[in-house]
């Protein structure tokens, strides 16, 4: 998807919004926001992960009967659902304090396909959080990373959403396990560096060991 003048519309008054709220330097703004915040907001919101997981499961009920085109549909859902309803919101709203603006402002950013203009807030916060590097992530014998496989399935995914393009049971195979690697190596260690996990059907709880 292209980015436009209304992308650079959104861009600009996120920039304000920014400005505003951290007017010496916009990283001072994931500096301050600590382990506890993030923490407690799953604890408040243990089910935030499960549209993700009912996404996986759906995408592996379409491959199951061979429709391929519909399953990469919903891994791809899937991975937008775990960046951005299960990180990128909890962020969200440990970084601006006042509850309404950050509703408004969670529901304009999640609304927009694409999650590459926030992948500099993600890899900060994964540094500071679990020392980790989530942009140089890849799977397994592949070369491109975890976030460009993602990228390269949305642009599969609004072809078969926006042109009709049907796809085959290798591009479905390879949307369940990008969609898994997410969950995997992105969700799951910033969860654990936390103290939390995941249970069964997605939901987060405090970690026993």
């Amino acid at each position: 998807m292209s980015y436009d003048s209304q992308d650079a519309a959104w861009d600009e008054f996120y920039d304000q919004i920014r400005e505003e709220l951290y007017p010496e330097h916009k990283e001072q703004a994931i500096e301050e926001f600590t382990e506890q915040k993030l923490k407690s907001y799953y604890q408040q919101n243990p089910d935030v992960m499960r549209p993700a997981v009912k996404a996986i499961h759906e995408g592996n009920w379409q491959l199951k009967q061979k429709r391929y085109s519909p399953a990469l549909v919903f891994y791809v859902t899937a991975i937008e659902l775990l960046f951005k309803a299960t990180l990128l919101r909890p962020v969200l709203y440990g970084l601006i304090h006042n509850e309404g603006l950050a509703e408004i402002m969670t529901n304009s950013i999640l609304s927009q396909t694409g999650f590459e203009r926030y992948e500099n807030l993600l890899a900060q916060l994964f540094d500071n959080l679990a020392n980790i590097d989530v942009k140089k992530i890849t799977r397994e014998g592949m070369r491109d990373t975890l976030f460009v496989e993602c990228r390269n399935l949305q642009k599969i995914r609004n072809n078969i959403i926006h042109k009709g393009d049907f796809y085959t049971e290798t591009d479905a195979e390879k949307g369940n396990l990008v969609s898994v690697a997410v969950f995997e190596k992105i969700v799951k260690p910033l969860l654990f560096s936390i103290g939390l996990c995941v249970e069964d059907k997605g939901q987060i709880v405090e970690r026993k060991n």
